[in-house]
């Protein structure tokens, strides 16, 4: 469990495909209440892009537009390097820094309590993924 917040991982032998691992993620997201985007390498299924993030009125009345995103690489089927990292559904920072000053106090809060919640996500987030990814996970539990 060192790790648990590392930006990238490599995966190698996995028990499932990579494609099968990206629908996998996409659905842990959703059923998280993610809005998820994302998009595929159609042709060499090379690579995997998953945007996500979390929806709400306070969210959208303050601006908040924190996000997760998920970058997979894959060579072969069952191996893949993933990158997980947080930033911002679009990048207008004009039409997003509105409602910090309309809401100052709203804003503030839910821009500390996004930056704080989106790192436990990703935790949790890397934590599934180790679970289905590293065929070893359960071997020391």
């Amino acid at each position: 469990m060192n790790n648990v917040m590392a930006k990238a991982r490599s995966y190698n032998d996995m028990p499932i495909t990579a494609g099968e691992l990206a629908h996998r993620i996409v659905s842990y997201l959703q059923a998280r209440k993610y809005e998820v985007a994302y998009s595929y390498d159609e042709n060499k299924k090379t690579w995997c892009l998953i945007h996500a993030r979390k929806t709400g009125k306070v969210r959208s009345v303050t601006g908040n537009r924190r996000a997760l995103t998920v970058n997979m690489q894959t060579k072969k089927p069952r191996q893949c390097s993933i990158q997980i990292g947080t930033g911002e559904w679009g990048k207008n920072t004009i039409v997003s820094a509105i409602p910090m000053v309309v809401f100052p106090i709203i804003g503030f809060m839910n821009f500390v309590g996004s930056a704080s919640s989106s790192k436990a996500s990703e935790a949790e987030l890397w934590m599934y993924i180790e679970s289905i990814a590293n065929k070893d996970f359960y071997k020391n539990r």
